[in-house]
């Protein structure tokens, strides 16, 4: 059935809802050039993942400890200051916001070449690069997944939100073996001035934006109530709550999954490392898919079956063709392509079931759950591999992600037909030159 506005009092009925098209998205001025930043961030972003350990690895000559601390550097930014960065970002303007992650992002990132031109590079150093520039990262995602449902009319967001994912995909595949290159002619540390040129490029592009308002005047009780109010939306709204659950859940059990998934590819099938790599990477095709076709699914479907379906989609890909050699390619592919399609109306629906005032809260909290989960993940299953074997935790880990999708399937997520819509905004009524 269709969602009422009576569960969304802020919501206008739907018979005003607009047919999405790209043709119309490009032509939002605001959003293209949130589009063209996160693009080309993203792409410099992924040489960085694969450039910034070969740089401890070849320049310092650093073991597997010093990798893993650079790894765990990277992500750690999400526990400590995903939950009060919702609470930080409404106090501040979000463009501001925007413009100073890219280019703290990008002044640290230029810091690496220089230390190493000058002799001084060594890995405490690239560690507190990793930490000071994932919290960066933590702001920016903050404010720029709230920054889109707030110019993009509702009836737009789910495909705006394709394009964003597709594009992202696109800078997740070409962006390793762009690094590959770059590390080969020019050696890792000056690989990553292609990233501090992308944070350049994307700042600029940010910086031409029209005003982007905060979502709504911080509260009176201080940045950790604010933040508390966040938490206790996400965990009390049925349909938020279900969603950020689900997709914490399913990364707890992925993560470990698509770790452990190399090793008993290599180790137990005695596939070589390199047509692994090459299978992960190609994988991305899948998610590209996903995205693409999430509008036709949700159609056909309803937005909450489309959901829980991907969820579903995803574990029984892990959970059929992981055992066999041939499979790993098509269930790597099968996986992606529901993690597309689930991410697209996922992510759209959370945003049109928060209010616009809960908006950047409501990321930081689901974004702290849901990628606070992969490391947690990743932990779990070296330890559980350790005393079940590869074989048996990868079955496992597939069967935590069937249950997973149970938790929309329990929920109001899984009778909501589409999406609500809000009463007329500014970015509704824009005129065209202004799209």
């Amino acid at each position: 059935m269709t969602i009422r506005t009576g569960r969304f009092p802020w919501y206008a009925p739907e018979a005003a809802r607009m047919t999405a098209t790209s043709a119309a998205l490009w032509r939002h001025a605001t959003f293209r050039r949130l589009w063209l930043s996160d693009a080309v961030s993203t792409l410099g972003t992924h040489v960085t993942s694969v450039a910034l350990p070969l740089a401890a690895l070849t320049a310092l000559g650093a073991g597997a400890t010093g990798v893993a601390a650079l790894t765990a550097a990277t992500t750690l930014p999400y526990l400590l200051l995903g939950v009060p960065a919702g609470a930080l970002v409404d106090r501040l303007p979000r463009r501001a916001v925007l413009v100073g992650a890219d280019l703290a992002r990008a002044v640290l990132l230029a810091s690496v070449p220089l230390a190493w031109a000058a002799g001084l590079l060594s890995l405490a150093h690239l560690v507190a690069v990793a930490l000071l520039a994932g919290c960066a990262t933590v702001l920016f995602d903050v404010a720029y997944f709230a920054a889109v449902p707030a110019v993009v009319p509702a009836a737009r967001l789910a495909d705006a939100n394709a394009r964003l994912e597709a594009t992202r995909a696109v800078g997740q595949t070409a962006g390793p073996g762009l690094a590959g290159v770059l590390v080969g002619v020019l050696g890792a540390p000056l690989a990553l001035l292609v990233d501090v040129a992308s944070f350049v490029t994307s700042a600029l592009f940010l910086a031409g934006t029209p005003r982007l308002a905060r979502s709504a005047a911080p509260g009176s009780g201080g940045l950790w109530r604010d933040a508390a109010g966040g938490i206790r939306f996400v965990f009390r709204d049925p349909v938020v709550r279900a969603l950020t659950l689900c997709s914490g859940l399913t990364n707890l059990w992925h993560a470990g999954f698509l770790a452990m998934l190399l090793v008993h590819a290599v180790r137990e099938l005695r596939l070589p490392a390199a047509t692994v790599g090459l299978l992960v990477a190609a994988a991305n095709v899948g998610y590209l898919l996903g995205a693409a076709v999430a509008g036709r699914a949700r159609a056909r479907l309803g937005v909450g079956r489309a959901v829980t379906g991907a969820a579903v989609l995803q574990a029984g890909a892990a959970l059929v063709l992981w055992p066999h050699p041939a499979g790993i390619a098509l269930g790597l592919a099968a996986s992606a392509f529901a993690s597309g399609l689930y991410n697209v109306n996922a992510v759209s629906l959370r945003q049109a079931a928060t209010p616009p005032a809960l908006l950047s809260r409501m990321t930081a909290t689901s974004r702290f759950v849901i990628w606070g989960a992969m490391p947690l993940g990743a932990a779990l299953g070296g330890a559980l591999t350790g005393l079940l074997g590869a074989s048996a935790y990868l079955g496992l880990a597939a069967a935590g992600m069937a249950a997973a999708a149970l938790v929309t399937r329990c929920s109001p997520v899984w009778r909501i037909r589409d999406f609500p819509v809000p009463r007329a905004t500014p970015a509704d009524a824009a005129t065209p030159a202004a799209r």
